[in-house]
């Protein structure tokens, strides 16, 4: 289970916000992969998949876009590397919805997403969009 704390922060309370729904949507599907790791998937567990995958689309068409323009904006030296890992989460994404269609939705191939956006999650937010925590903070105390 993930859990949200002031360690995950960006100093922005959208990408936040935002970050916190990805926390809550990764635990969701995480307690039905659970479910279906001893058993076949029905077809409620089918749909969570579906809408799981529907979530995580518009996070990377929405959030990462926004992200994107708030590094650029504060100037974060992070902006780059954010840029560039963005887009290796849109390649990974696209392949695994690619596979999902030809294949549909096998435990192991649903296993191996919920370890993706679970590392991501850990290394990328962690590691990369926290950084632009101080350059938000720096533009405030500039403002005064």
């Amino acid at each position: 289970m993930l859990i949200w704390s002031d360690q995950y922060s960006t100093g922005s309370s959208v990408l936040d916000e935002q970050h916190r729904q990805l926390f809550q949507h990764c635990n969701q599907f995480r307690g039905m992969l659970e479910k279906v790791v001893t058993t076949k998937p029905t077809s409620r567990d089918i749909d969570a998949v579906s809408q799981f995958l529907d979530f995580l689309q518009h996070f990377v068409d929405t959030h990462f876009s926004y992200e994107e323009r708030c590094m650029d904006s504060y100037r974060c030296p992070a902006h780059q590397k954010n840029k560039d890992a963005h887009e290796i989460f849109r390649q990974k994404f696209k392949l695994f919805k690619a596979r999902s269609e030809k294949e549909g939705f096998p435990v192991p191939m649903l296993v191996e997403l919920d370890e993706t956006v679970e590392d991501w999650i850990k290394n990328h937010i962690l590691h990369v969009d926290t950084q632009l925590k101080p350059c938000i903070a720096e533009h405030v105390g500039l403002q005064k």
